[in-house]
């Protein structure tokens, strides 16, 4: 857990180096469950003058404050990436997911003009659309068809990649029914069953295997994948693939971080229930991941032989066959048409 001394220190000086030419709104530090674990503070900074979100890792504290390994994440916003979610504009679901989600679990340490504060009054008042739910059982269905191909292809790794993606967009289904949020990452769609009323936990936990990883596994595949990672991005940069790899990096290192948390926990007296759910996080990160260093644009079946074949190494199973596939599908098809 960071002092909280050093914490307000920290804070002090960043907003000490904001600048008119900024055009700062406000400012949010983010608080998530596992905090209390962690060695790292992570800031919202809204901005009228950017167009796009970008995040940044400062790194010049040490000569005023100790701050040790602790990691300082500053992302800066435009001032739309919140707006557009609280007027009801039709954006990515995931960018109403993130926003609900930061408003929600933050604290406010800038708002010079108030705009912050009325952003989360306003947000008491956001609802999942009708439009934006339909649009998931559409997504679902069509990645299940997408699976049925590859399988019909007698590619069946790939259409159990495809299988664990619908089932994702499938789950968020009677979630955002509930008005529930945390659905933008498998990590965090995993932490949302856990807390939900309804019982599908457990079915995603089996579907991306979760109970056959131990710790020595996970960090292997998560360093087998990072390799895999660079020697693919150092090959496509400037193409359809850069972004999704440089995401995928993103959740790489989460996966190792909740992985140490996990480790860290077994060997203090913390409730053992909270280190296997930052563990199932980590398996979470990986598949995650995965996912998006797989995706090929401009392939035929959308996904990278070489990436799928390291999935399979890590993730596969002699359980997973056409059969088990299809018992799979079956479910999902349920869970889309809830209403």
């Amino acid at each position: 857990m960071i002092d909280p001394n050093i914490t307000a220190q920290i804070i002090e000086i960043l907003l000490s180096k904001i600048e008119a030419k900024d055009q700062e709104l406000g400012r949010l530090l983010i608080h998530d469950e596992f905090e209390d674990l962690d060695e790292r503070i992570v800031i919202w900074a809204i901005r009228e003058n950017i167009r796009d979100l970008k995040e940044t890792t400062i790194t010049d504290f040490h000569e005023i404050v100790d701050i040790g390994d602790m990691e300082i994440k500053v992302t800066y916003s435009p001032r739309n990436f919140f707006e557009d979610v609280l007027i009801g504009k039709n954006v990515p679901y995931w960018q109403v997911a993130t926003v609900m989600r930061l408003l929600n679990n933050s604290d406010i340490i800038y708002d010079p003009k108030g705009k912050l504060e009325n952003w989360r009054e306003g947000a008491k008042y956001v609802e999942w659309q009708a439009e934006v739910i339909e649009l998931k059982r559409k997504t679902s269905q069509m990645l299940l068809e997408r699976m049925n191909n590859r399988i019909l292809d007698d590619m069946l790794v790939d259409g159990y990649i495809w299988l664990i993606k619908a089932a994702e967009e499938a789950i968020c289904i009677p979630l955002m029914i509930k008005n529930a949020f945390g659905i933008g990452t498998a990590s965090l769609l995993l932490d949302t069953l856990h807390n939900a009323e309804i019982n599908l936990y457990d079915f995603f936990r089996n579907l991306i295997r979760i109970h056959e990883f131990t710790p020595e596994k996970l960090e292997n595949a998560r360093l087998e994948l990072e390799l895999l990672a660079d020697r693919l991005y150092q090959q496509n940069i400037k193409t359809d693939r850069e972004m999704w790899i440089l995401a995928a990096f993103v959740s790489i290192n989460e996966s190792e971080r909740r992985l140490k948390q996990s480790l860290k926990i077994k060997t203090s007296d913390i409730n053992s229930t909270v280190a296997s759910r930052l563990f199932e996080t980590a398996v979470g990160e990986l598949w995650q991941a995965y996912f998006l260093v797989a995706q090929n644009p401009r392939s035929a079946v959308k996904l990278d032989p070489w990436v799928v074949a390291s999935f399979w190494n890590w993730f596969g199973s002699p359980e997973i066959d056409e059969k088990w596939i299809k018992s799979k599908e079956n479910y999902i098809r349920d869970i889309i048409s809830i209403q």
